[in-house]
């Protein structure tokens, strides 16, 4: 996919709303607004798998590589707060009366949405030529983010609100006196905020050849902007000019 980060931009968008009266002395004014915001957290769920005859070595295989893995990740200045172990697993497989062993370990590594860093993972994981690893990314937006996207939505809908029934009255008109009430909903949003956001597994480590043209893993996809949506229905009292 292309190498592509955007950065994060409001673009409300004016909306064709509707506004009705309910009775005599009402009018129902609808605004709504809407942004794409880029998610700012991320996560390398990493798993690596040594399968051996006998136990011993296959869990001393995983260790070596899991030692590895967490060297690479100290280089990118990746710490405890950052790492956890997720999964660690023994498993013993019977085929054709052939015993096999298999180690499994699972590191989960959540970090603020860097593309740098990311690059740099993906390239040092390359220069170790680690081996049997598994590697899913998905991108997450926070609490904080999202909270302070919605406010700003809020009030942008409530003044497309505003502008609306301004223009509703004129047509009719009539003028407009107290606020009644105001409500929100937010049903058509598109996304699972603060939910896992993007996914992708990243391809294993290529053989020599394939180094000589290293690519990034924004080669491999691209972070996807969510899109969040406020719509704000106000009730106006009415009254003739």
């Amino acid at each position: 996919m292309k190498k592509i980060i955007t950065i994060f931009v409001f673009s409300f968008f004016v909306i064709q709303t509707f506004s009705q009266t309910k009775t005599g002395n009402e009018l129902v004014a609808e605004g709504i607004a809407k942004t794409k915001i880029k998610p700012d957290l991320a996560n390398f769920k990493i798993t690596v798998t040594k399968q051996n005859t006998i136990e011993k070595t296959a869990i001393k295989e995983l260790n070596q590589e899991i030692e590895k893995l967490q060297n690479v990740l100290s280089k990118l200045g990746f710490t405890e707060k950052n790492v956890k172990i997720s999964e660690y697993k023994i498993s013993k497989d019977d085929y054709e009366n052939r015993k096999e062993f298999s180690a499994t370990n699972t590191l989960s590594v959540d970090f603020v949405l860097d593309n740098k860093r990311i690059e740099g993972f993906y390239q040092e994981i390359q220069n170790e030529n680690l081996q049997d690893v598994d590697i899913e990314f998905e991108t997450q937006i926070s609490e904080s983010l999202e909270k302070t996207t919605r406010q700003k939505l809020v009030q942008n809908a409530i003044l497309d609100a505003k502008n609306n029934a301004e223009n509703i009255a004129t047509a009719l008109n009539v003028k407009l006196n107290n606020v009644k009430q105001v409500s929100k909903y937010n049903l058509r949003d598109i996304t699972y905020s603060s939910i896992k956001m993007d996914e992708v597994k990243f391809l294993k480590p290529r053989v020599a050849s394939e180094m000589m043209n290293p690519k990034t893993s924004f080669d491999k996809f691209e972070v996807m902007e969510v899109e969040l949506e406020e719509t704000i229905n106000i009730v106006y009292e009415i009254a003739n000019k």
